[in-house]
């Protein structure tokens, strides 16, 4: 073999195990972004003494969601519905989410996707947890009868990209809540110089998955309130004042000293539980422009 025909054997080689790596990437981008645990505490929000009814809700004919209804103290129309990050099940929010949320005065259902938990065991993706969301939505409207405007549609993380997706879709709702919030998940994968060069075209294949929060948060047309930690890593600052600037009125924003991604949540001086009762309570009104 000519040294000539062993460099274009080898040239084949690479650019053949590239294009491979391309595709395995594509084929898996629904695993890469939602990688539901395979080990879950049984924890409930009993843990954190708080009433609550466990639910299963269809999503269509044969899947359903796990979803947890806890409702406040005191009677009030307020129902918050939360959709959590994608690391972790409805389990892991007993001891914070519920807890925290359950401060603010309003209902809670927190709900899973499909895939996690106890949920139906389907691969999670962008189209799936659309129709959870929707399907959450549903459950409260019809089942509840709680009115759209009573709602308040939240999220962290990825969750934020859900709750945006579902705000699209319910222009009568009560408000929007955006914790660490992200920009795309095009924009997250690019902060990694492997999917930022070698993986972009990755980005061309396919859209299931853009959680492009950015671009629909422009029609939107609810009160939005978005909550970030200025040590935000995964999403940084950046992400949540890029969606700020293309959110429609009324809207606001706060920062949240020192708190990173996985920790927002976390208690620290009750600066985020504050704005977020203060948003309940006046969506129209909190505006900073």
């Amino acid at each position: 073999m000519s040294a000539k025909t062993a460099l274009i054997s080898l040239a084949c080689f690479v650019v053949g195990l590239y294009l491979a790596a391309l595709l395995a990437v594509f084929l898996w981008q629904d695993q890469l972004i939602f990688p539901a645990p395979a080990a879950f505490p049984s924890t409930t929000p009993a843990a954190a003494g708080l009433l609550f009814e466990d639910l299963h809700i269809p999503v269509d004919a044969s899947t359903q969601i796990h979803a947890w209804w806890i409702p406040a103290r005191q009677a009030t129309r307020k129902v918050i519905l939360y959709f959590h990050g994608n690391g972790y099940t409805l389990e892991s929010e007993a001891r914070q989410e519920a807890p925290l949320f359950s401060e603010t005065g309003a209902n809670l259902l927190l709900a899973d996707y499909r895939g996690y938990g106890t949920s139906s065991p389907l691969q999670a993706n962008g189209l799936r947890t659309e129709a959870d969301a929707r399907a959450a939505m549903r459950y409260l409207i019809q089942q509840r009868h709680v009115a759209a405007s009573d709602i308040f549609i939240a999220g962290w993380s990825i969750g934020s990209a859900v709750a945006a997706g579902l705000a699209v879709e319910a222009p009568h709702a009560a408000g929007l809540v955006l914790l660490s919030p992200i920009t795309s998940t095009s924009d997250v994968a690019n902060e990694n110089w492997l999917f930022r060069y070698p993986f972009r075209p990755v980005e061309w294949f396919g859209h299931r998955n853009d959680f492009d929060t950015q671009a629909r948060i422009s029609t939107i047309h609810i009160p939005v309130l978005i909550m970030t930690g200025t040590q935000d890593e995964l999403a940084p600052p950046c992400m949540a004042k890029a969606i700020y600037t293309r959110a429609n009125q009324p809207r606001s924003i706060k920062l949240i000293e020192g708190a990173r991604h996985n920790d927002l949540l976390e208690t620290r001086d009750g600066t985020l539980l504050r704005v977020f009762q203060a948003f309940l309570n006046h969506p129209a009104t909190l505006s900073q422009d």
